[in-house]
């Protein structure tokens, strides 16, 4: 319970199940979302392979990858990233060579996005669910893609440069919300973490005279480090810039794998990557009451 109290993304679910908009995502619909998102995937890959840019499965798409030899069961997104180098050529390249029907909403580029690090949404479909009420951020279907970025080796460097691009993030995203989520939502997510919302809504305030597409910037600027070190991160990822900490040769360079019918690239030493971010036990699925669902306002694809 008191978790709950403090997890925004808990908080989120829970809203999600308290709203008469809302439903969990049926299995049909799972299933075309994921059929979607795995032609997405082996496109987007070609398209990368073609420009000499190494797009590979990371986080829950790799342990899909690894585990299941595609999504998990009762997973439907697909996460996907670039080292930095690549993940700036594909902001330059976008419109010439994914353009015809992709969008690009990601920070530092002249998509600005309502997030902390790339998405691609798919033209022709429609996607809503809770917390996605902005500007930015087309109402499709999309992939996840994150950077990965050389990290100081020396430590006080590291830890400063750390807590500056978790404190950045945090502030982003309190401006996000504070500025454009909506009423009912809001209100669901107060009558859940009453301390938290009120402590994010101040610091929304506090920082709001800035947009939040200039937090975010900021954010992806802090990330990245110009020397090549024998450290890795993926900052903007689901343990943020301390959490995704590994040495250079745990991803690079890259080897490939089987997802369905499709050869991805995948981190170097998948095994280690696997554990530190879900434990050592990653290979045995969690009990069916911690298998998270999802929740989706409106779904065509």
């Amino acid at each position: 319970m008191w978790k709950n109290k403090l997890s925004y993304k808990d908080l989120l679910n829970d809203a999600a199940k308290n709203s008469n908009d809302v439903h969990v995502i049926s299995d049909e619909e799972s299933a075309d979302l994921k059929r979607c998102l795995y032609e997405m995937a082996v496109d987007l890959d070609k398209r990368c392979r073609k420009n000499g840019l190494k797009l590979f499965l990371v986080g829950g798409s790799l342990l899909g990858c690894i585990r299941h030899g595609g999504f998990i069961p009762w997973d439907d997104d697909m996460d996907l990233a670039l080292s930095r180098a690549d993940y700036k050529k594909l902001i330059s390249i976008f419109d010439s060579e994914f353009g015809d029907i992709y969008m690009l909403r990601s920070p530092n580029s002249p998509w600005p996005n309502g997030n902390r690090f790339m998405q691609i949404y798919k033209k022709g479909t429609v996607m809503r669910s809770v917390g996605m009420e902005n500007p930015f951020q087309p109402h499709s279907v999309c992939v996840d893609i994150f950077p990965y970025d050389y990290v100081p080796e020396n430590k006080l460097i590291r830890v400063i440069k750390g807590y500056r691009a978790n404190a950045l993030m945090a502030i982003a995203s309190c401006v996000m919300d504070y500025r454009y989520m909506d009423s009912y939502t809001r209100q669901l997510l107060e009558n859940g973490g009453v301390f938290l919302m009120k402590a994010r809504r101040l610091v929304g305030i506090l920082f709001s005279y800035r947009s939040p597409a200039f937090w975010f910037d900021r954010v992806d600027n802090a990330i990245q480090t110009n020397k090549k070190t024998c450290l890795v991160t993926s900052a903007t990822g689901r343990k943020h810039y301390f959490g995704e900490i590994y040495p250079t040769e745990v991803f690079f360079p890259l080897k490939e794998a089987r997802f369905f019918e499709h050869m991805f690239y995948i981190p170097a030493d998948a095994d280690a990557y696997l554990r530190g971010l879900y434990g050592s036990d990653y290979m045995t699925p969690p009990p069916e009451k911690k298998r998270e669902s999802h929740y989706v306002c409106e779904l065509h694809i």
